[in-house]
C-alpha cells in the first residue's frame, strides 16, 4: 500500500475515533431523568401522589424532566411508619456508570420532611449546579485566533453536530411549594364515650329466697357515686316485710343496708349502658312476730321474740339503660351468704318454720334517676 493511501486510511479512522464519543455525549442527556415515585405501606393518602412529585421537581428546575433523548433513570420508594419515614432512591445514570443506591430517613409524624429531603437529592443528581451560578456567556474569540492557520487533518474533520434545540417548557398552572398537605383520609367518627361521673338513685321491688319464708318480696332504695372511670361506690338499704313462715302462727322479716362498690364492663360501657359486676357486705337486724295463739305464748322462742343481728356478704350483677333524659332503669340479681344464720325453734324443738339458708339470692327491678 503506497504512503498516501495508508495517510488517507489513518486520517479516516481518526475522523471517526472524534465522532464517536461526540454523538454518545449528544444522545446522553444528563440534564433530563426518568423519575417514578412510588408509595409503600403507610405512605399512601400521607404522601404526594407520583403525578404531584414529578410536577414539583419539573417546577423547581424550570423544565419537563424527559427529552426524546437518552436520559437518567431515578427510582425513588417511599414508607411511612411504624418506626420512622424512609426513602430509597436508586439513580442508574446514561453515561455507562454503575447504579447508586440512596437511604434517606425521617422520624417526623409526617410525610413532608421525607419527601423534602428526595427532591433535593433528585434535582443535585439533575441538575447540580441549578440556581448555583448564572450562566456563563461565549468568550470572544482573538483576531490571532481566528486568522491562525489551521492544520490539513484540521481542516479535513468534519465539526460534530451540534445538539437540538431544547424545547421549551410547557405552559402548566404553578404548583404548590413544599411541603403538600397530606391527601384526604377517611377516618371512622370517634366512639361514643363512657358516661361522665356522676350520681344515681334508684327504687327497686325485689324478691329472695333463703333469707326470709320464700318468696320474699321487698322494696330497696340505692344509690351510686361514680368515684373512678370504671368504678362505682354503691349504697342502700333493703326492707323485706313480714312473711309468715310454713307454722302461720310465726312471721319474719329483715331490714338492713349495704355498702359496696361496682366495676363497670368495659365491653358495653356507653353513655346509655352500663353493665356492672358487684360486691358489696350486708347488715341489718332479722326479726320474728307472732300472732296472737294462747296455745304459742307459753313457749315462745327462747330469746324472746324481736330482731337480731344480720351479716351477709354478696355479689351480682347489674344491668342500667338510660332511656330518656336522666330516667334509668335497672335489673340484676344478687347472691347473699349470711355470716349469721339462723334456725328458729321452739322449746322442745318444734320447728317454726324457717330455717335461714347457706346461700340466698334476690332477684331486682327498678326505676331511677342519673345526675
Amino acid at each position: 500500500m503506497s504512503a498516501p493511501a495508508v495517510r488517507a486510511l489513518v486520517s479516516a479512522l481518526g475522523a471517526c475515533a472524534a465522532l464517536t464519543p461526540a454523538s454518545a455525549r449528544a444522545e446522553c442527556d444528563r440534564a433530563a431523568a426518568d423519575v417514578s415515585w412510588v408509595r409503600l405501606a403507610g405512605a399512601e393518602g400521607r404522601c404526594p401522589s407520583a403525578s404531584r412529585f414529578r410536577a414539583e421537581i419539573s417546577r423547581r428546575l424550570g423544565r419537563e424532566l424527559v427529552t426524546t433523548g437518552k436520559a437518567a433513570s431515578i427510582e425513588a420508594v417511599v414508607q411511612g411508619p411504624p418506626g420512622a419515614w424512609s426513602a430509597t432512591i436508586r439513580t442508574e445514570l446514561c453515561d455507562g456508570s454503575p447504579p447508586t443506591v440512596r437511604e434517606l430517613s425521617d422520624p417526623t409524624q409526617s410525610c413532608d420532611g421525607i419527601v423534602a429531603a428526595a427532591a433535593v437529592h433528585i434535582l443535585l443528581t439533575i441538575d447540580p449546579e441549578a440556581g448555583l451560578s448564572p450562566p456563563t456567556a461565549e468568550a470572544p474569540r482573538s483576531p490571532q485566533a481566528a486568522e491562525a492557520p489551521r492544520s490539513p487533518q484540521a481542516a479535513e474533520a468534519p465539526r460534530p453536530p451540534a445538539p437540538p434545540a431544547r424545547p421549551p417548557a410547557a405552559e402548566r398552572a404553578p404548583e404548590p411549594p413544599f411541603p403538600w398537605p397530606a391527601e384526604a383520609e377517611t377516618t371512622p367518627p370517634p366512639a361514643e364515650g363512657p358516661p361522665p361521673p356522676g350520681l344515681s338513685v334508684a327504687w327497686r321491688g325485689l324478691a329472695s329466697m333463703g333469707i326470709v319464708p320464700s318468696p320474699g318480696f321487698g322494696v330497696a332504695l340505692s344509690g351510686e357515686w361514680s368515684i373512678l372511670p370504671r368504678w362505682t361506690l354503691e349504697t342502700g338499704v333493703l326492707w323485706l316485710p313480714e312473711q309468715r313462715a310454713a307454722q302461720r302462727t310465726f312471721a319474719f322479716g329483715l331490714t338492713a343496708g349495704w355498702l359496696g362498690a361496682c366495676l363497670e364492663l368495659e365491653m358495653v360501657r356507653s353513655r346509655s349502658v352500663a353493665l356492672g359486676l358487684c360486691g358489696r357486705a350486708v347488715a341489718g337486724a332479722i326479726y320474728a312476730v307472732i300472732y296472737g295463739d294462747d296455745g304459742v305464748l307459753p313457749t315462745i322462742l327462747p330469746t324472746d321474740v324481736g330482731s337480731r343481728a344480720w351479716l351477709s356478704l354478696g355479689a351480682g350483677t347489674r344491668l342500667g339503660v338510660r332511656v330518656l333524659g336522666p330516667l334509668r332503669l335497672e335489673t340484676g340479681i344478687d347472691l347473699f351468704v349470711p355470716v349469721t344464720r339462723y334456725d328458729f325453734q321452739l322449746e322442745g324443738g318444734r320447728p317454726t318454720g324457717l330455717e335461714q339458708a347457706a346461700l340466698a339470692a334476690a332477684a331486682f327491678g327498678g326505676v331511677g334517676l342519673t345526675f
